[in-house]
């Protein structure tokens, strides 16, 4: 059975280090100081600062505007009324919110969120201090820490060597665990549970899981409540509530071709080509076309692969494919594509609870059992 690999203790000081250089920029403005030029654009006092799609959305969620209204909006007119139509909105809520804060990214100086308090931010000195006390407190080692200085957020998965654990039923898929902790501008301090596959070594962080925890301040009771909750965790072996049901699952569900298709761009941006060896997307996609089986609705149509096959697809490229490969992956996106895998796994998939029907699936109707198109 392959063995975790930890990470020395020199190169975590330098991921600290590397952490800190990234902590985002902020700068507590008016209102009615930016102006929105257009979708990447915004001025402050005579200059102009390119924003990031996400900080984008954030505005428009801010000033109570949805994207499709936006995107209709400058449909009917065009980009410069939309502009000036959201400007003029964002200028009404004056009233109600006079400032707002400004994210920037350390390295790209772009405008990467903004926030309604400039207190929404948590610093990622603070952010390391809680590190390194649930890490002693627990007896974790730390299996990845990747820091993502554009967007100003930082991601570390830590794991307990003795709180390995089985699913019923399954001799091969034995797992170790741990938390997921992450500390970004927009979202704060979060905690998740982190399994670690051990059969394969993949990591695989379970963002969707119901002990996941959001800190979004250091207050004395929002602290108290954080390790309340760290503690339960701990009784719980840091094990997430309905990981083995979920596992079983996964096994028995098939991928759906937007599913399967999802979870291959997701790895095709580091390994390129080579996804296919990971998730079988050509492979699928040409036995539809060598069928003459058109995909009208791919969240409907079946790919001969299992969720968990998929899901475990992710993670093994996650956790290997710096070693396979002159890719230029580094340890955030290891980390983040640990989290989207764990995503997949967590949500409602798109083919479970399907009826299993007692005909065969490529079975052509036999036109004597038609009752009803026998009446006559």
């Amino acid at each position: 059975m392959p063995q975790i690999q930890t990470l020395s203790n020199e190169i975590i000081t330098n991921r600290k280090a590397e952490t800190r250089n990234s902590q985002s920029l902020r700068k507590t403005v008016a209102i009615r100081e930016i102006n929105l030029i257009n979708d990447t654009t915004i001025e402050y006092q005579g200059k102009r600062l390119e924003i990031t799609k996400e900080a984008f959305k954030g505005l428009m969620k801010m000033i109570g505007m949805s994207q499709t209204f936006a995107k209709k909006f400058e449909n009917l007119f065009n980009p410069e009324a939309k502009a000036q139509f959201i400007n003029t909105m964002k200028n009404a809520m004056a009233s109600q919110l006079n400032e707002m804060t400004i994210i920037l990214s350390p390295t790209t100086k772009k405008v990467v969120g903004f926030t309604k308090l400039a207190t929404d931010l948590i610093s990622h000195d603070r952010f390391i201090g809680l590190a390194d006390r649930l890490v002693d407190q627990n007896g974790f080692e730390i299996a990845n820490w990747g820091v993502d200085a554009t967007k100003g957020s930082v991601t570390v998965n830590a794991f307990n060597p003795n709180a390995n654990f089985g699913v019923q039923g399954l001799d091969n898929e034995v797992f170790t665990a741990g938390i997921t902790m992450k500390n970004s501008p927009l979202g704060g301090i979060q905690v998740m549970p982190y399994v670690n596959r051990l059969w394969c070594a993949n990591g695989c962080t379970t963002a969707m899981a119901s002990e996941s925890y959001a800190l979004k301040d250091l207050s004395g009771d929002s602290m108290e409540k954080f390790f309340e909750h760290m503690s339960q965790l701990r009784k719980n072996k840091f094990i997430p509530t309905g990981f083995q049901d979920k596992v079983k699952a996964a096994i028995n569900t098939p991928a759906s071709m937007r599913e399967m298709s999802w979870a291959h761009n997701q790895i095709k941006r580091h390994v390129g080509d080579k996804a296919d060896n990971w998730i079988p997307l050509m492979e699928n996609e040409a036995a539809y076309t060598k069928a003459n089986i058109g995909i009208s609705d791919a969240k409907a149509a079946k790919s001969n692969q299992s969720i968990w096959s998929v899901v475990n697809g992710m993670t093994h490229v996650a956790t290997h494919a710096p070693d396979l490969f002159a890719m230029n992956m580094q340890d955030k996106d290891s980390t983040e594509l640990m989290v989207q895998a764990g995503n997949l796994l967590g949500k409602n998939w798109n083919l479970s609870g399907a009826t299993r029907s007692p005909f065969a699936q490529d079975a052509h109707l036999d036109t004597r059992a038609q009752v009803g198109a026998m009446l006559n």
